[in-house]
């Protein structure tokens, strides 16, 4: 059973829609994964995203974009977020469906990856839905992610969680994982603000220094970072890793805790 859905996961590639992004060639089709049916947006032979075909459309199919929901377990649970990268919008439609009445802004650079999101991963459906952008819980920035964190420095916009999830392709932002992004995100947050983002590391051991690369970088900035990881059970094998970085204390029951030094306030 396994082979077969693998062939026709395969033959589905093949038949695959294919569309010229900035980042690669998209492909769009749906597969098999977990025994249900999920549409992916893969670019440049990477998945980036992906959404249920059937009524859980809103939910999240990749079990690493569900750690994301972390930020709702804390006591001060985030009422606005900033997402750096849209990709298939998976998070921004789960919390426009779910966590009301929390407001997300995504930046996307890429303004044919979010036509692509409209047409095929439900974007447009979810605002016949929710009505999120006409009710301001929503906002589509086309834009990089860089440019625009600056632009809410300079204006003075500050979020309550922002949320990494930037890929092009298979790549990450790397100018994020710098003491300079680091520095540059702490700007962008609210007091007691959090930030979020996904890295593809090993826990422990030779494959771990992603991680121990983007905790220096953050703790020049925030004194108190947790890891969140998809895989327990192998953590000398790279896999995705959510790391959270504050300036409170983080009291997240999943997490790893990485750093932790006593911060004089909440900043």
């Amino acid at each position: 059973m396994g082979l077969l859905s693998d062939l026709r996961n395969l033959c589905a590639r093949l038949r695959a829609k294919r569309y010229n992004t900035m980042f690669g060639t998209a492909r769009i089709y749906e597969v098999v994964w977990d025994d249900s049916r999920i549409r992916v947006l893969e670019v440049d032979g990477t998945y980036q995203s992906a959404t249920y075909v059937d009524d859980r459309w809103c939910d999240i199919p990749f079990p690493y974009l569900g750690l994301y929901d972390c930020m709702f377990q804390i006591e001060r649970a985030p009422k606005s977020i900033c997402m750096l990268g849209g990709g298939g919008y998976a998070f921004p439609k789960h919390v426009v469906a779910h966590r009301s009445p929390t407001s997300i802004d995504v930046v996307e650079i890429d303004p044919v990856i979010t036509s692509l999101a409209k047409e095929y991963f439900y974007l447009d459906r979810l605002e016949k839905t929710y009505h999120a952008q006409r009710d301001g819980r929503l906002n589509l920035v086309c834009n990089d992610a860089i440019a625009y964190l600056r632009s809410c420095m300079q204006s003075d916009v500050r979020y309550d969680a922002i949320v990494n999830d930037c890929f092009a392709a298979g790549s990450p932002n790397e100018d994020l994982a710098t003491s300079f992004g680091a520095a540059l995100l702490r700007s962008c947050l609210a007091p007691g603000g959090l930030y979020l983002t996904n890295v593809i590391t090993a826990l422990e051991g030779d494959e771990a220094q992603p991680l121990a690369d983007l905790t220096d970088a953050l703790s020049k900035q925030f004194a108190h970072i947790a890891a969140i990881p998809c895989n327990r059970t192998a953590p000398d094998d790279p896999d995705n890793v959510v790391v959270v970085a504050s300036n409170c204390k983080l009291d997240l029951p999943d997490a790893i805790r990485v750093f932790d030094q006593i911060a004089p306030t909440c900043v």
